[in-house]
């Protein structure tokens, strides 16, 4: 993340061309147009009835790490663990560190109302980092 990128708690605000550093973060009724938003896997940001318009969305840090791994396990052999991870996360079950044993507790992020029109962050998929 850029030593420029938004953080914090926000309500009723509108952000334009920036950064937006999503971990740790709280986002409430807010819009964003062409934002650069991204999760470094921190604390898990609060994200409800927010807009989105030609935003890409991308992963830094551990994040990062966690897509690598599983993009190398997809690749390497491991399809079904991927898939079945994904499956979980589809069926709304939340994948924590609570779910290990002696984990943190089981406190879920809270992503409400968080998609454009189109249902997917961004507007289409088309043009946006995942």
């Amino acid at each position: 993340m850029s030593a420029k990128s938004i953080q914090g708690q926000f309500e009723d605000k509108s952000f334009r061309q920036g950064e937006i550093a999503l971990d740790g973060s709280s986002f409430v009724r807010c819009r964003f147009e062409g934002c650069q938003m991204v999760y470094a896997g921190g604390a898990p940001p609060m994200l409800s009835g927010c807009q989105f318009d030609d935003c890409s969305w991308n992963f830094a840090g551990e994040a990062a790490n966690t897509i690598a791994f599983l993009s190398g396990f997809y690749n390497g052999g491991f399809e079904d663990l991927v898939e079945a991870t994904f499956h979980r996360i589809r069926k709304g079950d939340m994948i924590t560190q609570g779910d290990a044993p002696g984990g943190a507790s089981n406190q879920p992020p809270k992503l409400h109302g968080a998609r454009s029109a189109s249902g997917f962050p961004g507007g289409s998929r088309a043009g946006n980092s995942y």
